[in-house]
């Protein structure tokens, strides 16, 4: 069963916007075919920071993006280190009946990297790639510059 996501945020397809990334080294890592934490863990000690992982509420646009009916999701976000260095934000939203119905390993991850499941079930096919511009100051510093 493939779920299909519809366009009604700020979110956008790679497709989209690929010409506005020109970087090719960005490229490469959002092109990524694998877990994100192999490719840091080629050349550099990886580590994964839990900045948070609990039941939330989460807003109406994500909802409806998901295409989720349900009202309670597992909230997890992260930072991905190498050498220490902070490389990858990453922010999960999982609805609760993906879990209770389905993988239950997606609600006990703990400091184990979401990949690690993803791709070691072989069940999940990364079909659209979605991308957002994050102000990491205003997340992390509540600045809006």
């Amino acid at each position: 069963m493939t779920m299909q996501l519809k366009q009604i945020s700020s979110w956008k397809t790679f497709d989209s916007i690929h010409k506005d990334v020109e970087d090719e080294y960005v490229k490469s890592w959002l092109l990524e075919k694998g877990p994100i934490t192999n490719r840091i863990s080629i050349n550099k000690s990886f580590n994964l920071e839990l900045l948070s992982d609990a039941i939330s509420n989460v807003l109406e646009q994500d909802q409806l993006f998901l295409g989720s009916l349900s009202k309670e999701f597992k909230v997890r976000e992260v930072i991905l280190h190498g050498d220490g260095i902070p490389m990858v934000f990453a922010r999960t939203i999982i609805p609760l009946l993906t879990i209770q119905d389905g993988l239950v390993e997606l609600g006990e991850l703990g400091q184990r990297p979401l990949g690690d499941i993803l791709f070691e079930k072989k069940i999940f096919k990364k079909k659209i790639l979605y991308i957002h511009h994050l102000n990491l100051r205003k997340i992390f510093f509540g600045e809006e510059k």
